[in-house]
C-alpha cells in the first residue's frame, strides 16, 4: 500500500520534531554532565537495558512535595512538551537524591528483581572501594513510577510496606520466640 504525498509529508514533519526533541534533550544532558563530571573523578556511565545515555544532574524541583511529572528525561513520556501531571512525593523523598540503590528500591519501593533489571541505571564507580563491581544507581522517579504502577498508587503502596514489615515482624517473633527457654 503506497502512502500519499500528504502522509509521506505528515510523516517526515514528526520525524523531524522527534530528532528535535531528542537533540535538545540530549544536549541538556551533556549540559547537566559536564557540571557533574567537574566535581567527580571519573566519568558516569549510563544505561537503559544495556544502552548507554548520558546523566541528569539533581535539580531544586525534586525538593518540592509535589515535582513536575517527567522532567528527568528517564520516562520516555510525553514528546510533544505537552501538560504532564504532578507527583506527590512521600515523606522521605522530600530532599532525596534523583537516584537510588538496587537494594533500597527493592525495599522502599518493595520491586522484584525482574522489575529492577528493565529499569534505567547509571553505572559509577564504588565509593567504597575502587576495585568493587560498580554501583548501579537507578532514577528515583523511574522507580516510583513503577511501584505505584504496580501497588495501585501511593496508598497501595503503603499498604504492601506495611504488609511486608509486620510478615518480618511475625517471622522475627517466631524465630526468638523460644531464645529464653529452659531446655
Amino acid at each position: 500500500m503506497a502512502l500519499t504525498e500528504e502522509q509521506q509529508e505528515k510523516i517526515r514533519k514528526n520525524r523531524e520534531r522527534a530528532l528535535e526533541i531528542r537533540q535538545k534533550r540530549e544536549e541538556e544532558r551533556r549540559r547537566a554532565v559536564e557540571g557533574s563530571v567537574s566535581t567527580s573523578n571519573a566519568e558516569p556511565s549510563c544505561s537503559v537495558g544495556g544502552t548507554h545515555l548520558l546523566e541528569k544532574a539533581e535539580t531544586s524541583d525534586h525538593k518540592r512535595r509535589k515535582v513536575n511529572g517527567g522532567t528527568d528525561g528517564f520516562d520516555g513520556g510525553n514528546e510533544d512538551g505537552g501538560e504532564k501531571e504532578d507527583i506527590e512525593l512521600e515523606d522521605f523523598e522530600i530532599g532525596a537524591s534523583t537516584f537510588v540503590t538496587k537494594r533500597e528500591a527493592m525495599q522502599t519501593y518493595c520491586l522484584p528483581e525482574g522489575t529492577m533489571a528493565v529499569c534505567s541505571f547509571v553505572e559509577k564507580e564504588n565509593p567504597r572501594q575502587k576495585g568493587w563491581s560498580s554501583m548501579k544507581l537507578y532514577d528515583r522517579a523511574e522507580i516510583r513510577r513503577r511501584a505505584r504502577d504496580r501497588h495501585g498508587g501511593i496508598e497501595g503502596l503503603a499498604a504492601e510496606r506495611k504488609r511486608r514489615a509486620e510478615k518480618r515482624l511475625r517471622n522475627d517473633l517466631e524465630t526468638t520466640k523460644d531464645i529464653f527457654k529452659r531446655n
